[in-house]
């Protein structure tokens, strides 16, 4: 049930990025640990919750090459 909320949760986090209507991109500040203080959401956000400069591809970035390393350190162990 955890593992099922995470997913929910960084999928609504996801399709928040894409959505324009969206004003504060970071989600709530729930989601961080330290809330908006935290330090890796200022890698990608500012405080008011929009992107840095080069945020959203960054983020992406991060997302992409880190699910493919999950993908081949699994598949390694097989």
């Amino acid at each position: 049930m955890f593992v099922c909320s995470m997913v929910g949760t960084l999928a609504s986090l996801v399709a928040g990025i894409f959505n324009s209507r969206v004003v504060n991109k970071a989600g709530p500040d729930w989601l961080w640990f330290g809330g908006r203080d935290d330090v890796i959401r200022n890698l990608y956000f500012k405080p008011n919750g929009a992107f840095r400069r080069y945020g959203r591809a960054a983020l992406l970035a991060t997302l992409v090459c880190g699910s493919a390393s999950l993908f081949l350190m699994l598949q390694r162990l097989a």
